[in-house]
C-alpha cells in the first residue's frame, strides 16, 4: 500500500513539473483592450491611449463642421488638464459645396518626438478618412503627466495616403 501511494505521488509530482515546464515555454499573447468608437449622423467620438501610465484621451470630431476636439484626465488629478483640437476639413481639401462624410477611429503610432520639444507624443494617434476626397490623414498629439491644465494643443498630422480618386 506505501509504494502505492509513493507511486502515485510521484506521478503527480511529474505531472505538476511537467505542467510547469509546458506553461514555460508555450507562446503567450499580451491581451489588450480594444479601442472603443462610437458615432452618430452628425459627430463620432474615440478613446485614444496616451501612454502606458495614464489612460485614453477622448476626441470628438464634429461632421458638420470638421473641428476635431479632444481631450486627456491626468491619472493624478482626475481632471482634463490637456486640450486638443483642429479644423481637420481644410486638411481635406475639399470645396465649400461638398458636404464631407468621415470615419475616425485610433490606433498605436509609437513614434518619438522631433526637435526640441518639451513633450512626448501620445503613444496612441488619431485616424480619419473622408469619403469625397479619398483620403486617409493620421494625427498626433503630445502629452505629460503634468498635473496643471494647459492651453489647448493643435493636432499635427504624421502623414496621409490616398485611398481613392477624388470625386470633386
Amino acid at each position: 500500500m506505501l509504494k502505492s501511494e509513493s507511486s502515485r505521488m510521484a506521478w503527480f509530482a511529474c505531472g505538476i513539473v511537467g505542467g510547469m515546464m509546458l506553461s514555460y515555454f508555450w507562446p503567450s499573447e499580451v491581451a489588450l483592450a480594444d479601442v472603443d468608437r462610437d458615432s452618430d449622423a452628425k459627430f463620432a467620438m474615440v478613446t485614444v491611449p496616451v501612454g502606458l501610465t495614464a489612460g485614453d484621451a477622448v476626441f470628438v470630431l464634429d461632421f458638420l463642421t470638421g473641428r476635431l476636439y479632444g481631450a486627456s484626465l491626468n491619472p493624478q488629478t482626475a481632471k482634463y488638464t490637456q486640450i486638443y483640437l483642429r479644423n481637420v476639413l481644410a486638411d481635406f481639401g475639399l470645396s465649400p459645396d461638398i458636404k464631407p462624410r468621415f470615419v475616425i477611429s485610433a490606433g498605436a503610432l509609437n513614434i518619438s518626438a522631433r526637435g526640441s520639444t518639451r513633450k512626448q507624443p501620445a503613444t496612441g494617434g488619431v485616424h480619419i478618412a473622408e469619403l469625397n476626397s479619398g483620403k486617409v490623414i493620421s494625427y498626433a498629439f503630445p502629452f505629460s503627466l503634468s498635473p496643471r491644465v494647459e492651453a489647448p494643443e493643435t493636432l499635427t498630422i504624421v502623414d496621409g495616403f490616398q485611398f481613392r480618386q477624388n470625386v470633386e
